[in-house]
């Protein structure tokens, strides 16, 4: 038997672009009101017949207010990307950089890990997270779903199919020339990692048999 409990969760004003989308106005930066339907998971229910404490879920919040809330979030091969990193060094906006990219998908499949590997320190490995939503209105939103115990995700535009599909099969060929020669000069040139905001909220791994690790490895803040 299994049960459910599920949370929504405001991750606030986020502005993001997503420069693959070069048919579309999606490659300007543009922003939305995020929130997360976090739906929780467990086999066995708490003393207090719960899936989930939602009280104890303040730090989560912060953890992804910190990423998304007034935050530029970009993908790490966005070939404007030194550009973009000027606006965060001069105080025009707070730059957070996901390696694995940005939307409504790569977004959900943040949420999901960050909040599993909560979930699952937070209740000793007794709950787990099956799915994140993430809405951008009421006609723009998409699925990350946790596949099996090893978190292999997949994803669904719930606007277009009711079927997993695999991301790059939403969004196409994603590598252009213009894109690969950004990135092989962004390697070359680079010479020091970008520094971590120190006002993160940690969300970190357990040290335990249930450890997760290396989820957040590639996402920089500031």
């Amino acid at each position: 038997m299994k049960f459910t409990s599920n949370k929504v969760i405001n991750l606030g004003s986020a502005a993001f672009r997503q420069w693959r989308s070069t048919h579309s106005h999606c490659q300007f930066i543009h922003g939305y009101n995020l929130t997360a339907d976090i739906t929780f998971e467990c086999d066995e229910l708490d003393e207090r017949n719960w899936v989930m404490d939602f009280g104890s879920l303040k730090d989560l919040k912060t953890s992804l207010e910190h990423t998304f809330d007034h935050k530029l979030v970009v993908a790490g091969d966005d070939p404007q990307l030194d550009l973009l990193k000027q606006l965060d060094a001069v105080g025009i906006a707070e730059l957070v950089i996901l390696e694995s990219g940005v939307g409504c998908e790569r977004f959900a499949e943040f949420v999901l890990k960050t909040a599993d590997t909560y979930a699952d320190e937070a209740t000793d490995g007794r709950v787990r997270v099956k799915s994140v939503q993430i809405n951008e209105h009421d006609n723009n939103f998409a699925t990350c779903h946790r596949v099996d115990d090893d978190l292999k995700v997949s994803f669904v535009e719930t606007q277009s199919s009711t079927e997993p599909v695999l991301l790059e099969d939403i969004h196409g060929p994603i590598a252009t020339e213009e894109a690969k020669e950004a990135k092989e000069a962004k390697e070359a040139d680079q010479t020091q990692a970008p520094v971590a905001n120190p006002r993160a909220a940690p969300v970190g791994n357990n040290t335990g048999t249930k450890t997760k690790g290396g989820w957040f490895d590639g996402t920089t803040w500031g």
